[in-house]
């Protein structure tokens, strides 16, 4: 594998939690597993530092981020600021094939079945609506924050395992968002966006305390 290879695997590895939060990643381990040299592991795990996915901690290696509620709440601001942006300015894109797939997008949201797949396939198809509007909006620099900000967001996902409410819900909020983006509304589609995803950061702390409640209760 090459080390772009290597970087992708190891996220998705850590996303979905094969390595758990707080564990370590051995540089010795990963080298012999990857088929790859010390140096070139290091560089990799460096750039999951970057990313904000795992941490390096002075005389012991790198281990995987541990979420608090505030993080995921600063997240969520952060993810509003910049993506609100890119859904205003992605009503300006001139693009001949964007209307097909607007609709493209729209037909998969509606066609979903959220009960049946928990809820994943809402993920994938709302991430695509998301990664849309950042390429429309033609901002290198924003596009540079929201990826290690997507990276991000995907951990936070692992705070609650019960998505089917909050992606029912992200359905429609998605819904909308292409057609305000259809009719070129940036105000709307902007104001959209912002309320998306300020909805979604309530629904997920909501869950999540109230997870721990039942867990001590």
């Amino acid at each position: 594998m090459t080390k772009s290879e290597v970087l992708l695997d190891l996220q998705q590895r850590i996303i979905n939690e094969e390595f758990l939060p707080g564990s370590w990643l051995v540089e010795r381990d990963l080298s012999s597993e990857y088929g790859l040299s010390r140096t070139p592991i290091r560089e990799i795990l460096n750039k999951l530092v970057l990313l904000g996915l795992i941490t390096v901690q002075h005389n012991r290696g790198y281990q995987v981020r541990q979420f608090s509620f505030q993080d995921v709440v600063e997240i969520f601001n952060a993810r509003r600021a910049i993506e609100g942006s890119c859904a205003r300015y992605a009503c300006y894109a001139k693009r001949p094939d964007l209307d097909e797939r607007i609709n493209n997008l729209r037909e998969r949201l509606l066609h979903l079945d959220i009960e049946k797949d928990g809820g994943s396939k809402a993920i994938t198809v709302g991430n695509e609506v998301h990664d849309l509007l950042i390429e429309l909006a033609g901002n290198r620099y924003l596009k540079e924050f929201e990826y290690k900000l997507s990276s991000l967001m995907k951990l936070t996902r692992n705070l609650t395992k019960n998505r089917t409410a909050i992606e029912e819900r992200s359905r429609q909020d998605h819904l909308d968002i292409l057609d305000a983006l259809q009719n070129r509304d940036a105000d709307r589609c902007e104001q959209l966006m912002d309320q998306h995803l300020s909805n979604t950061c309530k629904a997920l702390a909501d869950t999540y305390l109230n997870s721990l409640t039942s867990f001590y209760a």
